[in-house]
C-alpha cells in the first residue's frame, strides 16, 4: 500500500507566497498611471469636499500611487452644467452634486424628490444600497456617465425671513427660491407659496436683499452657506431626502481595466461610509451653531408632517405618471418593505 507524501507546511507557504509575489506585479501592470480631476460645488472643509478628499486618498493607497486624484472644490471646474457637460465629454473625470439636478439625465431619480417618501435616514440608505439605488446609477450609462455612488445630503429644511411656520398654513403667501427642478415649484405652490426657481449661486443675495423671505435646503447646506446671516427661522420639515451623487466619465471608465474599475468603486463606497457617517455626526452640532447665530428653530410634529404630505399628494401623483407608474410603485412596495423590517 503505497502512502501519498504530504509537503511541509513551510513548503506550501512558500509556494503560495511565492505565487502571490508573482501575482502581484501582473495585477499592477493593469493599473495605468492617470492624473484624474474631481470637482464639486462645497468648500474643502465641508463634509463634501472632505469625502473627496478620502476618495483620492483611498485611490491613490490602493493603485501603488499609480492613480492620483486632484480635487476642486467650491466649483472651481465651473457650474452644474457645465461640470455634467464635461463629465461627459472626458473633460472631467469626476463629479459630486444633489440628486435632484441629474433628474433630467435619470428621470427615475425624480421619484427621490417625492416628499414623505423617505422618513429616516436609515431607510433611504437601505433604499439607495439596494437593488432599485443600483438600478438608478446603473441608468447614468445611457448618458454617456457612471453613476458610482450615493453619499449623504440630508433632508431638506425650510428658512426663511418673515415667520416661524408652526402650521403648513404659515406658508401662504412667502416667497420661495426653489431648485430649477419642476416637482419643487409645484411643491411649494401646493403650499401656498410664490414659488422662484433660481440658481444656487444667487441665492444668498436673494435672501440678503428680500428678492426672496425663504428656501429649502439641507442642514449642511444652510451652515456652510451661512443663511443664518440672512434668514431668522428655521423650521425641521424633513420634507424630502437628497443624497449626494458621485458620477464618473463613461470614457474614463471604458478605458480602464478591470483592476482599475475595482479600484474607483470601492474607494468610491469606502469614502461614501466616511462622508455619511461624518455628516451625521456634525448635523446636530451645525443646528446648535446657527441657533447660537441667533437662528430660530422649531420642529414639524408629525401631524404637521402628515399635513404637509397630503397638500402635496398631487404632485407626486402627476409626477408618478411622467416617471413611470409601475416605477413608483415599486419603489413605495420597497420602502414599505424595510420600513415594516426596520
Amino acid at each position: 500500500m503505497k502512502f501519498m507524501r504530504i509537503k511541509p507546511l513551510t513548503t506550501i507557504a512558500a509556494g503560495l507566497s511565492l505565487a502571490m509575489l508573482l501575482h502581484a506585479p501582473a495585477a499592477m501592470a493593469q493599473i495605468k498611471e492617470r492624473n484624474l480631476k474631481f470637482g464639486h460645488f462645497s468648500t474643502g472643509e465641508s463634509t463634501y469636499g472632505q469625502g473627496a478628499y478620502k476618495f483620492a486618498e483611498i485611490i491613490k493607497e490602493k493603485s501603488d500611487g499609480k492613480i492620483k486624484v486632484t480635487i476642486y472644490n467650491s466649483a472651481q471646474l465651473g457650474n452644474e452644467v457645465q461640470q455634467v457637460g464635461a463629465t461627459q465629454g472626458g473633460l472631467q473625470d469626476f463629479f459630486l452634486i444633489s440628486s435632484s439636478p441629474l433628474t433630467s439625465i435619470v428621470p427615475h431619480l425624480q421619484v427621490l424628490d417625492f416628499p414623505g417618501l423617505l422618513t429616516s435616514k436609515k431607510i433611504a440608505y437601505a433604499l439607495l444600497d439596494g437593488s432599485i439605488g443600483r438600478e438608478m446609477l446603473k441608468e447614468f450609462e445611457k448618458r454617456k456617465l457612471v453613476g458610482l455612488e450615493y453619499w449623504e445630503n440630508g433632508f431638506r429644511q425650510f428658512t426663511n425671513n418673515v415667520r416661524p411656520i408652526n402650521d403648513i398654513n404659515d406658508f401662504n403667501g412667502l416667497k420661495v427660491r426653489v431648485i430649477q427642478n419642476p416637482i419643487y415649484l409645484d411643491m411649494f405652490q401646493a403650499l401656498g407659496t410664490h414659488a422662484v426657481a433660481m440658481p444656487f449661486a444667487e441665492l444668498y443675495t436673494a435672501l440678503e436683499t428680500k428678492v426672496v423671505d425663504g428656501q429649502d435646503n439641507t442642514i449642511a447646506t444652510d451652515h456652510m452657506s451661512k443663511f443664518y446671516e440672512v434668514q431668522k427661522y428655521l423650521t425641521i420639515t424633513n420634507h424630502v431626502f437628497n443624497p449626494m451623487m458621485l458620477v464618473g466619465s463613461k470614457k474614463l471608465w471604458d478605458g480602464m481595466s478591470d483592476e482599475e474599475r475595482e479600484i474607483i468603486q470601492s474607494a468610491a463606497t469606502e469614502a461614501g461610509k466616511f462622508q455619511r457617517e461624518l455628516a451625521d455626526s456634525i448635523e446636530k452640532q451645525q443646528i446648535l451653531e446657527m441657533e447660537k447665530q441667533g437662528l430660530k428653530v422649531n420642529y414639524f410634529t408629525d401631524e404637521q408632517t402628515e399635513r404637509m404630505k397630503e397638500k402635496m399628494s398631487p404632485v407626486i401623483s402627476k409626477y408618478s405618471k411622467q416617471i413611470g407608474e409601475d416605477f413608483v410603485k415599486k419603489v413605495y412596495e420597497e420602502v414599505g418593505r424595510i420600513s415594516a423590517r426596520d
